[in-house]
């Protein structure tokens, strides 16, 4: 079975590099703007149009990220749908707070034009305080592309994800994503002894979020009726047949 390594430690931001060997490296998978965007750009970024265009190409991208990783094609085609399906919203989330780094989206995230399109009861504004505290924590951390790569595969590669044909081998590669980013951070930041531990809190803050949530937030007038489930398989299998003519 292929095995996760551990990208070099300022990797160029470039598209995911899958070589013909059994090593598969983590980049970046998108270029920081160097400056924000102007204020009255970030008062529209919630808008529908701005904020569907935005959230359909991060989330494309986390499909291509997941299609790219060498040892997830060697898992069943049923367990790598079933993976995806199961860990889309943490990877789009996660996606999004790598995108946003350099600006402040948690005040729009509370915003009117955001909160038309959910529910108003309790639990769903519990998970909005949730995602702007991911949004700030992430932005505090600010996880380098090695980082970020190695949490993806974390999230990715769930052994608890009911349904499995075969858990043995998507433990051992969230075990040595687990690793490897133990290993990298203690590597890369030893001034910094709280650092593993503080990225690996957001993972359970990042599963506390409903999926339907992030439905209704960021794709409600992309999908309309449309599971995304469904939606994810075929960008997935699309995907799969452009980069394999």
């Amino acid at each position: 079975m292929k095995t996760l390594t551990l990208p070099p430690p300022l990797p160029p931001v470039s598209s995911p590099d899958v070589g013909s060997g059994n090593a598969l490296q983590l980049p970046p998978m998108f270029h920081h703007p160097a400056m924000p965007p102007p204020p009255g750009l970030l008062h529209i970024l919630m808008s529908a149009e701005k904020c569907q265009e935005t959230t359909a190409r991060l989330l494309f991208m986390a499909v291509r990220w997941v299609r790219c990783l060498a040892p997830f094609q060697t898992l069943s085609k049923h367990d790598q749908l079933l993976l995806l399906q199961e860990s889309w919203k943490e990877l789009f989330l996660l996606h999004l707070a790598q995108w946003s780094v350099p600006w402040d989206l948690s005040a729009l995230l509370g915003c009117p034009q955001a909160r038309e399109r959910l529910p108003t009861d309790l639990h769903t504004a519990t998970e909005i305080k949730t995602i702007q505290e991911i949004m700030c924590r992430f932005r505090q951390i600010s996880p380098d592309g090695s980082e970020c790569g190695c949490m993806k595969a974390i999230l990715l590669f769930t052994p608890e994800t009911a349904g499995l044909c075969d858990v043995q081998p998507v433990e051992m590669l969230q075990d040595q994503a687990q690793c490897i980013l133990g290993d990298y951070v203690r590597t890369r930041y030893p001034r910094q002894p709280t650092r593993f531990g503080r990225l690996l809190l957001l993972v359970p803050s990042l599963r506390a979020i409903r999926s339907i949530t992030v439905e209704l937030l960021f794709f409600k007038e992309t999908i309309g009726e449309i599971p995304i489930t469904q939606l994810l398989g075929d960008m997935y299998y699309m995907e799969k047949c452009a980069s394999n003519p």
